[in-house]
């Protein structure tokens, strides 16, 4: 499907935030699911790109926040309003949450922020407490990207070292967890979630070329009630339930 750019923001010198109208996409995407966009005439790879849905007002409109890191959204930075994109999306598995109001823990490391900024949209619309921990600090330029800013409780985290013990104090009261960042991150909230009995997801990162499940340049281990085995980040997550996840075994 084609989507048109309305606007672009710079964020910090590497991250740009990208906005598009398509009825047809923002009216069906859930919070952690993502698009595959490609980048048109000149790209020299044949694959696009997947990009988490950054926020969507669940009507017409949907937004990405894009790092710069290689020549393809290099590109992308010299898109101007008015252009069609063409996107496949809305494609994964997103975040789940109780229907009945809580409080809830988001934990995003750096770009990871990415697909938390909708969830956070969704769970204060629906009555939801909001607590956003957010590592490392010498990123936090992202935070000015974040529309609802104003209504979450922010906590930043120096780096990693520091993470556990800002979340220790982030948990309290706290009835579930949501992460994205870095794996060695992703691997902290996990241990410390599961340790206190608090639900958890993760949203996995990794290289997903073709975003529909073929390829299989995405494969994760995870845990089942057979015993460890593959599953597909772009078809079967990218969400996963932090049990789910396996660091360090494999099959």
């Amino acid at each position: 499907m084609m989507a048109r750019l309305v606007r672009s923001c710079q964020i910090t010198a590497r991250d740009t935030l990208y906005e598009f109208d398509c009825p047809e996409l923002a009216g069906k995407a859930r919070p952690g699911q993502f698009v595959e966009v490609a980048l048109g005439e000149g790209d020299s790879s044949f694959l696009r790109r997947p990009i988490s849905v950054f926020d969507c007002d669940g009507e017409s409109r949907f937004s990405l926040l894009v790092r710069t890191v290689g020549r393809g959204t290099q590109r992308m930075t010299g898109w101007e309003p008015g252009r069609e994109v063409d996107v496949l999306g809305p494609l994964g598995n997103g975040f789940r949450w109780p229907e009945r109001a809580g409080v809830c823990v988001l934990v995003g490391g750096g770009i990871g922020l990415a697909p938390l900024t909708y969830l956070a949209r969704r769970l204060l619309a629906e009555g939801w407490k909001v607590r956003l921990l957010f590592s490392p600090r010498r990123e936090d330029e992202l935070l000015n990207a974040l529309p609802q800013r104003e209504e979450l409780e922010i906590r930043c985290a120096e780096n990693r070292a520091h993470l556990p013990e800002v979340l220790e104090e982030l948990l309290a009261n706290a009835d579930c967890v949501f992460a994205c960042g870095p794996e060695g991150m992703l691997e902290t909230v996990a241990r410390t979630t599961m340790e206190r009995g608090i639900p958890c997801q993760l949203s996995m990162e990794r290289h997903m070329a073709c975003g529909i499940g073929i390829c299989l340049g995405c494969a994760i281990a995870v845990h089942t009630p057979e015993g460890l085995t593959y599953k597909k980040v772009c078809k079967d997550g990218p969400v996963f339930r932090a049990e789910e996840v396996s660091f360090h075994e494999q099959p």
